[in-house]
């Protein structure tokens, strides 16, 4: 059984990442129900959380809990937030390969 998650946040739906998409990983890192969480933007949500002041805060409080917080480079790129995002503290990188790792090692995956 996977003891580790990662949470793909693609939605560009406010509502959608401030009430599932950021709760449960941080909830899971917070309380300890997985030993590793990790969080990935992944195309239409990179856009909003450059302009979304409550989903950056969100993103901090992920990231203060322990959270790694990644976000893909090509989109980034694409959309011109590559700057934004890093000046957020988030790492940003192709992460098509990192997903395929992860799934590799076995790594439980959710998407919203």
């Amino acid at each position: 059984m996977a003891d580790k998650v990662f949470v793909i946040l693609s939605s560009q739906d406010r509502e959608v990442l401030l009430e599932v998409g950021l709760t449960y990983p941080f909830n899971t890192a917070k309380n300890g129900w997985m030993d590793d969480v990790r969080i990935i933007l992944f195309g239409p949500s990179e856009k909003l959380v450059v302009h979304d002041a409550e989903v950056q805060s969100r993103l901090r409080e992920a990231m203060a809990a322990g959270i790694r917080v990644m976000a893909c480079k090509w989109c980034s790129d694409r959309m011109g937030v590559t700057e934004q995002l890093e000046d957020l503290g988030i790492e940003v990188l192709y992460v098509g390969s990192v997903i395929s790792d992860l799934l590799k090692a076995g790594w439980a995956g959710l998407t919203f």
